[in-house]
């Protein structure tokens, strides 16, 4: 909690955290999302307390995962463990990585209450003991916190002619109930909002859309554990996921009529058991099964023929009405066994087998990791083998004749690594990966086109395609970390990746991919400056994001974005820099801990690109450039007792 509260940087927000780390990079940071090793935000799971998450963030919509900040409450946070590397089998399938993210306290838990204001919102949290619930004293605690933002106390547009508006909170508990049984689980909701108002008669406007957008997501669940013998025990847990959102949005320049709307409302239900077994001291055993129930409403209407950007035909059209109810369900089983080799050495070896009846399909993911110490030296090497499936986005499953025409994406991974040095002061590591994707969802009517490379648009869906699974792609990368004590006050840390990332369409022509940022460095810091000031910064630079062209002559002669699809992403952005730092004072007030920080992003105000839009309100002006996050100030108080 402490390292994520501190970083400059991260809003305190443990989703942005993540983006310190080797492997990860944000595509846009005005959102905490992340792609983790080239690929798509969506191939990466959330696991809270051992129950999956569809989204821990809010303003997440059907295509999309990021927001301002996470539902999470950092205070909640015990530890986080980013798995990227053949990942256990028990976990649900996600082609990139797993955010594991455990509340669960190790410690007993004292009374405590606390109360903060700053950038991310406002609210409070308190902890507490539960009374036990067997034999022992202090067995269990109960967490409660409550957020609600502020950014539009003082700004009705933080860049995008709207500003976020959210509240969430978070119930956790746990208690042991006996000697071989206890239970834990939580509750984590959110709802949020926000309308985009662009100005019809700015000439620098690029979107001629008035956007409204309403939702709501919460996620329920509870584990029980139960010990068999001193070498076995079983986890039960049950969850149940709901997310629903409205979208409408309003054509500016035909009359304010509705362009697009949408209500959708997706629930799931699911129960998993999870067994270890230890038969011996060298090898452990797990197994286990999960089944759940998908509730699915969609009803999405696009009545105005919105012409396509990728086509340069102006009556080929985006409409679209669909009005689905229903109910399907999803299951699998896995089995993995670890076992410790002589001189040190380690294999993991396991499979998971699930089927989706959305799409009537299976995937057999069979994963095995060796690990070795280097010619009996510290140093430690390991290899792996991973295979990986999950569901394109249901939005785009569900539309046109897609649910006959897509089947699950697949992923294969080789992994490898060393950790040259693993230190008290300090720790080298170096990962190389090799991704191949199949079965990627790609455009029928456009060749060159696959999911990965649409573009991305907050509440506007005009760019939904027939699609058939027959797409490739390819992502590799190396990456370094290093973490340095220099001294009792000053910690250093820095990781270099590179990745590259490319994916074809029905040509079978690799082109680079939306996400195609071949080299990212990120060097942070935190030192103790005495008298209960500390002070952290981050500098973070990545090479440009590619970007496709438009075709200028068309475009004008539409007036509107049309691609030149032969440069798909051939173009690339000037290189990605920003600068951040954050300052924090410690004072003891009245029996607690009072603390104040002051901090600024983008600190050097790097004009970071984003992508190109069309200017519709200026007939002879063409695109204009969109910006990442400027300078901005964060600032916060926090009271705690």
């Amino acid at each position: 909690m402490q390292e994520i509260e501190q970083s400059a940087g991260t809003f305190g927000d443990p989703a942005r955290f993540m983006q310190l780390l080797p492997g990860v990079v944000s595509d846009n940071d005005q959102r905490n999302d992340f792609i983790v090793r080239g690929g798509n935000p969506a191939e990466t799971a959330f696991v809270v307390d051992n129950i999956e998450m569809p989204s821990i963030n809010q303003l997440a919509l059907s295509d999309t995962t990021g927001g301002f900040v996470s539902m999470i409450d950092n205070a909640a946070v015990q530890n986080t463990i980013l798995h990227t590397d053949a990942y256990d089998s028990k976990f649900d399938q996600r082609m990139s990585a797993v955010v594991e993210i455990s509340t669960r306290p190790t410690v007993p838990v004292d009374s405590h209450v606390g109360t903060e204001f700053g950038i991310g919102g406002t609210g409070g949290s308190i902890s507490r003991p539960l009374k036990p619930g067997g034999r022992d004293e202090g067995s269990g605690s109960m967490f409660i916190s409550v957020r609600r933002s502020v950014l539009n106390w003082f700004t009705n547009d933080i860049g995008m002619n709207g500003v976020p508006i959210y509240s969430n909170g978070l119930i956790r508990a746990d208690n042991r109930v006996d000697e071989r049984n206890n239970w834990w689980g939580l509750s984590l909701t959110g709802v949020d909002s926000m309308d985009i108002h662009p100005s019809a008669t700015d000439t620098y406007e690029t979107t001629p859309f008035d956007i409204y957008y309403r939702g709501w997501r919460n996620t329920t669940g509870v584990n029980w554990q139960h010990v068999y013998s001193a070498r076995s025990f079983g986890v039960l847990s049950l969850s149940n996921s709901e997310q629903k959102q409205t979208i409408t949005d309003n054509a500016q320049m035909l009359s304010d009529a509705e362009a697009y709307y949408e209500d959708s409302h997706d629930g799931i239900s699911t129960i998993k058991y999870d067994w270890t077994e230890q038969p011996k001291k060298w090898m452990t055993i797990t197994g286990g099964a999960m089944g759940s129930i998908d509730r699915m409403h969609y009803d999405v209407q696009q009545p105005i023929p919105i012409p396509n950007p990728y086509s340069a035909d102006p009556n080929q059209t985006n409409t679209l009405s669909m009005d689905r109810t229903f109910v399907t369900g999803s299951s699998a089983v896995y089995a993995q066994v670890a076992a410790n080799l002589p001189h040190g050495m380690r294999i993991i070896a396991g499979d998971r087998l699930a089927q989706w009846a959305l799409l009537g399909t299976y995937a057999s993911t069979p994963k095995v990791v060796f690990s070795t110490p280097v010619l009996k030296t510290h140093i430690m090497m390991h290899i792996g083998y991973a295979q990986y499936a999950q569901l394109p986005p249901a939005l785009y499953v569900l539309t046109f004749s897609n649910q006959a025409n897509l089947t699950a994406i697949h992923s294969t991974h080789w992994t490898g690594g060393l950790n040259l040095i693993d230190r008290r002061r300090l720790r080298i590591t170096v990962n190389a990966y090799d991704k191949h994707y199949r079965d990627y969802p790609i455009s029928v009517d456009f060749p060159q086109l696959t999911m990965a490379n649409i573009a991305d648009t907050f509440g506007e869906a005009f760019l939904m395609f027939p699609m058939t699974g027959k797409g490739l792609g390819v992502a590799r990368g190396i990456e370094t970390a290093i973490d340095f004590k220099a001294t009792r006050r000053l910690t250093l840390a820095s990781t270099v990746t590179y990745m590259r990332t490319w994916y074809s369409g029905l040509d079978g022509v690799l082109r680079k991919g939306n996400f195609d940022i071949p080299v990212v460095a990120n060097v942070s810091g935190n030192a103790i400056l005495g008298k209960g000031w500390t002070a952290s910064f981050r500098y973070s630079a990545s090479t440009g994001k590619p970007y496709t062209p438009d075709n200028v002559a068309l475009s004008f002669a539409q007036d509107r974005d049309i691609y030149d699809l032969s440069q798909l992403n051939g173009l690339r952005a000037p290189m990605y820099s920003r600068l951040d730092f954050r300052g924090e004072w410690t004072h003891p007030l009245a029996g607690g801990i009072f603390k104040i920080h002051i901090g600024l992003e983008n600190a050097l105000g790097a004009t970071n690109f984003y992508s190109f839009l069309w200017r519709p309100n200026c007939d002879a002006c063409g695109v204009l450039q969109q910006n990442q996050m400027p300078t901005f100030p964060d600032f916060g108080l926090r009271f705690s007792r």
